[in-house]
């Protein structure tokens, strides 16, 4: 079964990702911004970040850049999940995030400028629309997802071609997978897709 092939970094956020742990963020990693920063400006050096971390292969950098566990907790809409097997579940998801997502995402943001729009702000979550032109004729439109968690800027989804990574993973990878193979068996399947 091959997870989270559906588009530019599903990922990503993941995205995937991506990809989103229920921890606290070590205040070096992201911390809260002076009160002088715009919000708009916050989220947006949140992306920012990560794709310089991205681009430097500084994967716990960036992960740290993305809530695994908002990203998990809307894969996982609709199941009842243990504790354990969702913290097991977030950290298979931070697996494939840092083997899989980044990888791909490095291909497309290597040496190619990301044109981002003005982040739209709706108290704890933002949005912000980009762009990149691959290949240089291939024009690609995404946005950036995120949620404001104890005072810092978070990655927490993906949206390309007007649906969310989230959205899209649940339904074709993730709720077949729990119908099929339960909770446990698809922790596994989405560890494997990591090692692969």
């Amino acid at each position: 079964m091959r997870l989270f092939r559906t588009s530019l970094l599903c990922l990503l956020l993941l995205s995937s990702g991506i990809l989103f742990a229920e921890e606290t963020q070590a205040p070096s990693e992201n911390p809260s911004p002076s009160p002088e920063v715009s919000v708009e400006d916050q989220t947006l050096a949140s992306v920012k970040k990560l794709i310089g971390f991205i681009r430097y292969k500084k994967n716990d950098k960036a992960l740290a850049l993305i809530h695994v566990g908002k990203f998990s907790e809307k894969l996982l809409v609709g199941h009842k999940v243990s504790a354990a097997d969702r913290k097991d579940f977030e950290e298979a998801i931070g697996e494939y995030i840092v083997n899989k997502a980044f990888p791909i995402a490095l291909k497309y943001f290597d040496k190619i400028d990301i044109t981002y729009e003005k982040p739209t702000v709706n108290a704890t979550n933002a949005r912000i629309g980009s762009s990149i032109l691959y290949k240089g004729s291939d024009q690609i439109k995404f946005a950036w997802i995120l949620s404001e968690v104890e005072g810092a800027w978070y990655i927490s989804d993906f949206e390309t071609e007007g649906k969310l990574a989230t959205e899209i993973n649940r339904i074709k990878n993730i709720d077949p997978s729990i119908k099929k193979n339960g909770i446990k068996g698809t922790i596994d399947l989405v560890r494997k897709a990591a090692k692969n």
